[in-house]
């Protein structure tokens, strides 16, 4: 006697989810349908609730939340055409820019010449002298 495995799946298909969460998702269509057409959530919630889905307000209204958060279309499935594999993509030429010589302290040396308030340079001021001591030897 063959067991006829795909006949028993399909019945169970056919009866409705016995958890809360996954039949929300399965009326997802039917209650986004019914908001865009100008219904409350908890008016779509009370008519549920007489029909015994037997979840309060707060945890259907979060169980849709997440139910339209993960309904949310990506990148990938907005793509008009994707490429099947082996088939040849369209290439582009495209040309690297050169790189220029980089230098490691840019940064510092800007910060350097634009920090704020009085600052003495003896070196980058050329018209100042260095101060000598009592005996003529320059102090350091």
């Amino acid at each position: 006697m063959p067991k006829d495995y795909r006949l028993c799946l399909e019945k169970l298909s056919a009866a409705p989810p016995q958890r809360k969460a996954p039949l929300v998702r399965v009326l997802l269509p039917q209650i986004e349908a019914l908001l865009d057409a100008g219904h409350s959530l908890k008016a779509i919630w009370r008519a549920l609730s007489e029909e015994g889905l037997g979840m309060s307000y707060g945890v259907f209204h979060m169980t849709v939340w997440r139910a339209r958060k993960g309904n949310r279309p990506t990148a990938a499935m907005n793509r008009e055409r994707t490429l099947a594999p082996g088939e040849p993509s369209e290439l582009r030429e495209t040309v690297a820019p050169v790189p220029m010589e980089r230098d490691p302290l840019a940064n510092l040396r800007l910060l350097e010449e634009n920090r704020p308030g009085f600052h003495w340079r003896t070196a980058s001021n050329p018209e100042t002298k260095p101060r000598t001591g009592l005996k003529g030897k320059i102090n350091g």
